[in-house]
């Protein structure tokens, strides 16, 4: 029994040391224009504990001089720090960190039927006491906000509700800082916020001979490390220099990291509406903007009278009398008067009278009557009056003149198609390709002696341009044209080259050009290289005219071949025969 009781209080006594708080164990310390550091060092070693913080948190240089007998890391802490710096213990650690900003206030109070009343003050730098200009000073839940003026004075107007309020004040290059707010009187504070820390390497300080805990977790503010999309790089565009005020831009870039959403808002101007300044913060279900609005985001609907700029994601329904403007990306369906940008994606359908803007990839559709770019990949439609750009498509360019891509996997339709290389197929009357092929041919049929023609595309499919010119008496005419063609590659050196053409013949009698007949042909040729710039090619064809018998002058047959070859004749405006062809060609 004696034993027992021994050992049983040796456990409690040895329990109730391991169990003493690292901030109550009692330290004696004599440091003379010692380095803080060091000092850390000496306080670590003679209490067997660990320190732990940032290493842009302490000027670790700086000289300290402190004498302590028998006193505890807490008061030895509070005596070197002088509260700038608040402890918090995690296991045999020590962990440092900022403390909390002091908030000074004086009130005066106010009649209690008041509903409102006004905190003014000034914001200060933590380090240097200077005033800060251009601070966001807001209350989250009442929606109210506004930045401090040259001097850092600021006046606010706060709705009475239960339990204090809270100003959170922010500033580009500082930490967020929030106070709380007494309610229900009039009061002027003055808040002083610390700048943000660039450096996020942390140190740690232990004792000799003792190795880290492999389960330590060490917790730091929730701003201490962030990372994420720019939000305001919408702000940067040519729109939103031209739409939004220095104002509005400066509070976005001071509420970088506050974003909230509410069901609804409606705005005459960007900050002018039931969000007030706070609306480039704010993601809405429903939105109307009279003139033009500001938000930050849209998941449901949108209507602008004239435009709409929203800051991150759009899901649902954007329309705008003039333009829209999104810095993130669109789900959904964006419609405008004249013009659409999106500086992410598009998964949807993006429709402007003028033009539409995709920074990333489309999956969906793109129209516009003059201009569409799609900065990445496209997979859907791009139609466009004028002209189509897309870095890489792996859909169908559709435009009334020109399309344009880094490289096409799809389908490009226009009058002139571009790609730098293109493993897909470009309909138009001029295709060009690094990979593909131009080709400059002259040649001789049964219609003319004298043609001319340009090839461009692929081999899988080409374009074909040609003129030409029969100058014999009875037969005289003049030809143009435009077709498709297919190259089989039969070895390196020969091909066959099937193309069928749509050609206009307008005979001529002497003095004036008369009514142009259609002219359909398809060729079969047999297409040999001879060198890396030079072609032959020949082989036979298959025709069929149509014509206006009338439209010929004396002395002129109404066909423009030979008659030497075999016709048949489906009607009085209407024929057929075989022919030939061939050709030399510069590669």
């Amino acid at each position: 029994m004696k034993l027992f009781t021994i050992t049983a209080a040796f456990l409690f006594i040895a329990s109730s040391l391991h169990s003493q708080s690292v901030l109550d164990k009692q330290l004696s310390v004599e440091f003379r224009q010692q380095r803080l550091d060091k000092a850390l060092e000496v306080l670590s070693h003679n209490g067997n504990f660990y320190f732990s913080y940032n290493s842009s948190l302490l000027k670790r240089d700086s000289l300290v001089t402190l004498s302590a007998q028998n006193k505890t890391v807490r008061q030895i802490l509070d005596l070197l720090f002088r509260g700038s710096i608040e402890y918090k213990e995690n296991g045999n650690y020590i962990i440092l960190r900022k403390a909390p900003p002091k908030l000074s206030a004086t009130l005066i109070r106010t009649d209690p039927g008041n509903d409102r009343y006004i905190v003014s003050g000034v914001i200060l730098d933590e380090n240097t006491g200077e005033t800060i200009s251009q601070a966001s000073v807001y209350d989250k839940h009442g929606l109210i906000a506004t930045l401090t003026n040259e001097d850092g004075s600021f006046t606010v107007r706060l709705k009475n509700r239960p339990g204090p309020a809270a100003l959170t004040v922010s500033k580009e290059f500082y930490e967020d800082t929030t106070v709380k707010i007494e309610p229900g009187a009039n009061q002027k504070i003055t808040v002083s916020i610390s700048p943000l820390s660039f450096s996020r390497k942390m140190v740690t300080i232990s004792p000799d001979g003792y190795l880290p805990s492999d389960s330590i977790r060490v917790e730091l503010d929730g701003n201490s490390v962030y990372m994420r999309k720019d939000p305001i790089r919408v702000e940067m565009t040519g729109w939103g220099r031209l739409l939004l005020s220095s104002r509005l831009k400066i509070q976005s870039i001071n509420l970088r990291k506050y974003f909230t959403q509410q069901p609804f808002q409606l705005s005459f101007l960007p900050g002018i509406g039931t969000q007030g300044p706070l609306s480039p913060q704010i993601t809405n279900k429903f939105s109307v903007n009279m003139l033009g609005g500001y938000t930050a985001g849209l998941i449901g609907a949108e209507l602008g009278g004239v435009f709409n700029v929203d800051k991150r994601n759009v899901q649902g329904v954007q329309a705008a009398g003039v333009i829209n403007v999104v810095g993130g990306s669109v789900e959904g369906v964006q419609m405008a008067g004249l013009h659409n940008t999106i500086l992410d994606s598009l998964k949807g359908v993006q429709m402007a009278g003028i033009s539409n803007i995709t920074r990333r990839k489309l999956k969906g559709v793109q129209m516009a009557g003059v201009y569409n770019r799609a900065s990445d990949t496209l997979q859907g439609l791009q139609a466009a009056g004028v002209l189509n750009k897309a870095r890489d498509i792996r859909g169908i360019q559709i435009s009334g003149l020109v399309n344009i891509a880094r490289h096409s996997r799809g389908v490009q339709v226009g009058i002139i198609n571009i790609a730098d290389t293109s493993d897909g197929c470009s309909i138009g009357l001029i295709n060009l390709s690094r990979n593909g092929f131009r080709e400059y041919s002259l040649f001789a049929d049964e219609v003319a002696p004298a043609n001319f023609a340009f090839r461009s595309g692929n081999t899988s499919l080409y374009s074909i341009l040609l003129i030409g010119y029969n100058p014999l008496i009875d037969h005289r005419s003049y030809r143009y044209g435009w077709g498709l063609g297919h190259r089989f590659g039969l070895n390196k050196k020969l091909s066959l080259d099937p193309e069928l053409t749509n050609e206009h013949v307008a005979l001529y009698d002497g003095s004036k050009y008369k009514k142009a007949d259609d002219l359909f042909k398809l060729n079969l040729d047999l297409h040999a290289r001879l060198g890396r710039h030079f072609a032959i090619s020949g082989g036979p064809s298959l025709t069929f005219y149509s014509f206006n018998k009338n439209a010929t002058g004396n002395d002129h047959t109404s066909l423009p071949a030979f008659k030497v070859y075999p016709q048949w004749t489906v009607s009085d405006s209407f024929t057929g025969w075989l022919g030939w062809r061939v050709s030399v060609s510069l590669l």
